[in-house]
């Protein structure tokens, strides 16, 4: 079984509490191909299914691993630690979800399915993860002493020297 081929029944998964793990490298993700400054690196993941006390159905996510992406500052590589870690809760449909859970950021639902896509779930999780303007700090950016050479004068600078002038 490739990386690109996994394919679950959420429900079943779920139910009968089976877990997979695999290692996905950058390479694979297609969707993310643009925003990487290198296709080095790779990323651990695993999902297991769980059945809560109240008969709820969840799967766990988690992933963990380095990605190389450039600094939108100074366009550098730079590496990017992710963690995650994800619970989401298994509902038949999207009526299943009331409107005061859907508003609130401490519960992820997703919509069961036959033919779940789990490695469509790992890249959304990722591209998810990945800030959208990720950049060094200033101190260790490599653009940091170009940075202040373009730095604008303080628009009221000026006025400093004309009011030493008039006293």
């Amino acid at each position: 079984m490739t990386a690109q081929n996994i394919v679950i029944n959420s429900l079943e998964f779920a139910r009968k509490s089976h877990a997979i793990h695999d290692t996905i490298a950058a390479t694979q993700l297609t969707r993310l191909k643009e925003r990487l400054a290198s296709d080095a690196g790779s990323l651990d993941w695993s999902l297991a299914g769980e059945v809560s006390a109240s008969g709820e159905l969840a799967l766990n996510f988690e992933l963990k691993g380095m990605l190389t992406v450039p600094c939108q500052r100074c366009l550098e590589p730079i590496q990017l630690d992710l963690n995650i870690k994800s619970k989401f809760i298994l509902v038949k449909d999207e009526s299943e979800i009331s409107l005061e859970d859907e508003e609130m950021d401490d519960k992820d639902y997703l919509v069961a399915s036959e033919e779940f896509d789990v490695m469509q779930l790992v890249e959304d999780e990722i591209l998810l993860a990945i800030p959208y303007a990720t950049m060094h700090d200033i101190k260790d950016c490599p653009a940091k002493d170009r940075l202040s050479e373009l730095k604008a004068p303080h628009p009221f600078a000026s006025l400093k020297d004309f009011k030493a002038v008039k006293n």
